[in-house]
């Protein structure tokens, strides 16, 4: 399944293009985010690696301010692009 921008409402259209456009390690990354993601777009991880780094310097992925412990971190994926994310959500489930 592949997801067209004419899909998505206009304001999350340059979000998707700026997905296509991430290194093989950020997409791989990204996708491994969106696919541990639960229903609110909400993903912990044990550490932050350089490829997480990058998506959150790239505005796709946002650290959870108020979830606070030692060993974990949590973070919001494509937190302002709900129709995409739920897209890519569910094409996660399906493979």
């Amino acid at each position: 399944m592949k997801i067209r921008a004419e899909d998505l409402p206009e304001k999350e259209r340059a979000l998707l293009l700026s997905i296509q456009t991430l290194s093989r390690h950020e997409k791989q990354a990204l996708w491994l985010l969106i696919r541990l993601s639960n229903k609110d777009h909400i993903c912990i991880v044990p550490r932050l690696t350089s490829e997480i780094q990058q998506l959150i310097q790239k505005g796709l992925v946002t650290i959870n301010p108020s979830f606070h412990t030692q060993n974990k971190i949590s973070l919001f994926i494509l937190r302002k692009t709900p129709f995409l994310m739920k897209k890519l959500q569910t094409i996660g489930q399906q493979k």
